[in-house]
């Protein structure tokens, strides 16, 4: 610092101490891009650089945190655009094409399909970038990670249901990279062609694929199996619901994928070992210091274990943290905590702007600036177990909030659970695990001992999470409706967390009052609100009065470890503050609208069960949906239209009827019932089907559709719960016309995602519209 005034010493210091702020700033920017509807043009990166440029010559020091947000903005601008420059023509979609790439997954073996990422080289023999996830009929192909093929497919855009409270599937794959869905065609034009040209550039994938298969041989299948390979590789497939709601109902999810928390056991277990060895071998002594080596050590296996990891985003973090420190440990500096995490944030965001759309960049790096912000700057009883517990307590607090608002869950057990599930995960069955993969390179019968032997104490922890999970208190269900509740509950948490004796602690608790005292907005009595939610191509709508739910069907489940009911309609209903369902209608036996309904029963109290088919929910309040059996709600009249005993056992044409009616609007929910139910419903009584609103009965299918039966009904809108672009075609043109000749307003789930109808005006509010983002389609 020769040569240099007290004022520049004094600059310089605020720049080093500015730098958690500029990357918060830098932050900001890149999150502000994301609540655009539309994707602005590439153009204005050149101009927001100028605009940089400009305030840095004639601002200097005060700008640098709006450059940085500028920066931030015009990075993530210029990304996006990268990420979506390629795109499927619409004419193209669900035509048979050609591609040629390289598979860029571990392929996935499930439900007698293999499914990969692929990564685009060629579409139709022209030039395309990105990736497209493919699924291909045939269990036994024993595809490898980073072979070039020529395969013809069916491709569409990606398009995910869009709903309240629901996982945003297409802004997860735009920060995938991954702009197009698709299967495999076996077809006697064009066969899949492997072009045997093996790509370097994946070999980190292939050893992962090589240790997943070889796990696969060497450890019996399980209950807990699966989480073994996870801790090894990364790789969460074949896990099944039950056991993910174990984990957040404890709290402990977070275990269960490789991050910061395991790559810092195992580094720390290298570091303490090289330094032992190396600190006693003079020779090494003499030549590099012991701290540096060991340093380096505990590097590699970052590294190393990060890699097997396929380099998800905490392990990114982890790694850059890791680097800093062992930078400075070789330059014999000293660097803050706070400026590390900056560091590692501003480096995360430079190599993926778009990661700020995951659940996984929050946790992340908001669990990591919780412990450095709680345990820093107190005076407090020495020890590791005084430290641990405080981590344990500061990071099951502190994160509240960001886990109401992702999951609308908090587990109330974790403080417990974790401080018995971190230490037995990350000082006994990691290491067993590692030590396995590595042993098994040269021994299958002795790492296979040692993967058995770290499932066995899996499966004795499973035990104890699995008893904290079900005690009936285990979690807490709540929704943060708007940002302003998350800020204030944010900033509770900070002030609460602040040293003891800190004047004003307890205030945080004021700031956290409208997060438990926050009221849902509820129908007023007499009214009714209808929502048809997006469950793809399958059928479920909630229906509320002042104080009570209803639920008809339930959505499609897509093999054991994913259904609509866990996915859409929990959320959905933990979004409207609803605690309690009080009739559950499941209108036939099909899979797209019984799916998801046994997700629904065992999450949520459910008094009662309505269906056709009861003998598929035995051991429930369950009984007949038959004709004439009519309630009444909070002044909302219910009643059941169809069927009537004789009609049981039709399949579709048995599916219930219900017609709900309020301020004299109705609305009329038809299951998937075809022209023989249609026929019965209008020679019975035409009158009772008159209806502001129906559900197009059977999806729209052309087997519905019945002239007399639509002229009963007369509806002023019609609503088609369908998937996008799906097989069926539905809904048919030629029911779509008839709905058309009377005048009826039409509306799709596929293009609108949920549909919110209030029948106090009759006025629908479309999810995806009102909810737009510039990934969506």
């Amino acid at each position: 610092m020769r040569g240099m005034t007290n004022l520049d010493i004094l600059v310089n210091l605020s720049r080093y101490a500015l730098m958690p702020f500029l990357s918060l700033a830098f932050l900001c920017g890149i999150v502000l891009l994301q609540q655009f509807s539309f994707l602005p043009n590439p153009y204005w990166v050149g101009v927001l650089l100028c605009c940089a440029i400009l305030i840095l010559y004639f601002f200097k020091n005060p700008s640098s945190i709006i450059i940085a947000s500028i920066l931030g903005f015009a990075w993530a601008l210029w990304f996006a655009h990268m990420q979506s420059s390629w795109v499927l023509p619409k004419n193209l979609e669900g035509k048979l094409t050609t591609v040629t790439g390289i598979i860029s997954s571990i392929p996935d073996v499930s439900n007698h399909r293999t499914s990969f990422l692929f990564k685009l080289e060629s579409f139709n023999h022209q030039k395309a970038n990105g990736f497209a996830r493919l699924s291909w009929n045939d269990e036994n192909l024993h595809l490898r990670v980073g072979d070039k093929w020529l395969l013809p497919v069916k491709l569409k855009r990606v398009h995910g249901t869009m709903n309240p409270g629901g996982f945003d599937m297409e802004a997860w794959s735009l920060q995938q990279g991954i702009r197009v869905n698709g299967y495999v065609v076996t077809s006697n034009i064009v066969k899949p062609k492997n072009l045997h040209q093996w790509h370097a550039l994946y070999v980190i994938d292939s050893i992962r694929q090589f240790f997943r298969d070889n796990i696969a041989e060497n450890l019996p299948l399980s209950h807990t199996s699966p989480w073994i390979t996870a801790l090894a590789i990364g790789e969460r497939k074949g896990i099944d619901a039950a056991s993910w709601q174990v984990l957040r109902n404890t709290g402990t999810n977070h275990l269960m994928a490789i991050a910061g928390l395991h790559i810092g056991f195992m580094s720390a277990f290298i570091y303490m070992l090289v330094s032992f060895l190396w600190r006693r071998t003079k020779f090494l002594m003499l030549r590099f210091p012991a701290q540096h080596a060991a340093s380096l050590a505990a590097l590699i296996m970052a590294l190393m274990y990060s890699a097997m990891a396929g380099f998800s985003i905490p392990t990114q973090r982890a790694c850059f943290m890791f680097s800093i420190f062992l930078l400075i440990v070789l330059l014999r500096r000293n660097i803050k905590a706070w400026h590390a995490w900056s560091l590692a944030l501003i480096a995360v965001l430079i190599w993926n702007p778009l990661s700020v759309l995951t659940e996984s960049f929050c946790l992340s790096f908001g669990s990591v600036a919780l412990i450095i912000y709680g345990m820093k700057g107190r005076l407090a009883p020495s020890g590791l177990w005084w430290k641990y517990a405080r981590i344990q307590w500061v990071i099951a607090v502190g994160l509240v909030p960001l886990s109401l608002w992702l999951f609308k869950q908090c587990s109330i057990v974790s403080f417990i659970a974790n401080s018995i599930a971190i230490p037995w995960v990350g000082f006994l069955i990691v290491p067993l695990t590692l030590l396995g993969c590595f042993v098994l390179l040269f021994s299958s019968y002795l790492g296979g001992l040692c993967l058995q032997f770290a499932d066995k104490l899996l499966q004795l922890l499973w035990v104890i999470l699995t008893y904290f999970s079900n005690l009936s208190w285990s979690s807490w269900y709540q929704t943060i409706p708007n940002t302003w509740i998350l800020m204030a509950a944010c900033i509770g948490i900070v002030i609460l967390l602040v040293p003891i004796g800190f004047p004003g602690r307890w205030f945080g608790l004021c700031w956290l009052m409208p997060l438990f005292l926050y009221q849902h907005e509820k129908p007023n009595t007499g009214e009714a609100w209808f929502t048809l939610l997006d469950v793809g191509q399958g059928l479920s709508a909630v229906i509320q009065t002042r104080n009570h739910a209803l639920i008809f069907d339930a959505g499609p489940k897509f093999g054991d470890n994913f259904d609509m009911g866990e996915s859409v309609v929990l959320p959905f209903l933990r979004t409207q503050g609803i605690r309690k369902v009080d009739m559950l209608v499941v209108s036939h036996a099909d899979n797209d609208h019984r799916g998801g309904a046994n997700a629904i029963l065992q999450q949520m109290p459910v008094s009662e069960i309505k269906t056709s088919v009861p003998q598929f929910f035995s051991g429930f309040n369950t009984s007949y949906c038959l004709r004439g059996e009519t309630w009444t709600w909070d002044d909302v009249s219910f009643s059941f239209i169809y069927p009537s005993m004789e009609y049981l056992g039709l399949g579709n044409d048995s599916s219930c009827v219900l017609k709900i009616t309020s301020h004299n609007h109705s609305v009329l929910l038809t299951g998937d019932i075809e022209k023989m139910a249609e026929n019965y419903l209008v020679s019975a009584d035409p009158k009772k089907l008159l209806s502001d609103i129906i559900v197009a009965p059977h999806h729209g299918s052309k087997t519905s559709g019945l002239d007399a039966f639509i002229e009963s009904v007369h509806p002023r809108i019609v609503l088609f719960p369908t998937g996008y672009l799906n097989r069926y075609h539905f809904p048919h043109p030629s029911v779509v016309q008839k709905y058309r000749y009377i005048n009826a307003m039409m509306m799709n789930t596929a293009d609108a995602g949920a549909i919110h109808v209030s029948f106090n005006d009759l006025r629908p509010v479309f999810y995806r519209e009102q909810h737009k983002r510039y990934w969506n389609n």
